[in-house]
């Protein structure tokens, strides 16, 4: 006859008892349910959390389509410094809640000629953006709309406004 062994003392008991003959306490059998309901639980535990993480992520970045402008600045006086005659393209968007990013989409100009890109949100000089194609920085701005404005400085002095958008 087959024998197991009492979980409280230890002694060997037939298997066909349900009761250990030496101390008395009741043998159990194990489940054989008890493995598939812990995965069960594992498992709607897991799609419990994706769905609070689906519900709860961070909304995305709103991207204002607008144009930039490409063109050369006119020359004021004849004795200022001409700007030369490249195109260089930003972009920008809103970033919720209060952020403005903006990137240089191309840049046509030669090497060394943009000695810096600086960058002007609703008035105050936030700093510069980077000078090659790719650039992109994130500056504070406002919750409501915000105006941007960045000036090309050439290094031949020349100044000149390269993009402006009063709207994001």
């Amino acid at each position: 006859m087959a024998m197991k062994t009492c979980p409280n003392c230890g002694a060997p008991v037939e298997s066909s008892r349900t009761v250990c003959p030496n101390c008395r306490v009741l043998m159990k059998e194990k489940s054989s349910l008890a493995p598939y309901l812990i995965i069960v639980g594992i498992i709607v535990v897991v799609i419990l959390v994706a769905a609070v993480l689906l519900m709860s992520s961070a909304p995305q970045p709103v991207t204002i389509p607008d144009p930039a402008i490409t063109t050369p600045p006119t020359a004021v006086a004849a004795s200022a410094p001409q700007a030369p005659s490249c195109i260089i393209a930003i972009t920008g968007s809103k970033v919720p809640p209060s952020s403005v990013q903006l990137r240089v989409m191309t840049n046509q100009c030669g090497s060394g000629d943009i000695s810096e890109l600086r960058v002007t949100l609703n008035g105050a000089q936030k700093g510069t953006l980077g000078t090659n194609a790719g650039a992109s920085k994130t500056f504070d701005g406002t919750s409501g709309t915000n105006n941007v404005i960045v000036v090309a400085k050439y290094a031949n002095g020349a100044e000149s406004v390269i993009f402006q958008n009063a709207a994001l």
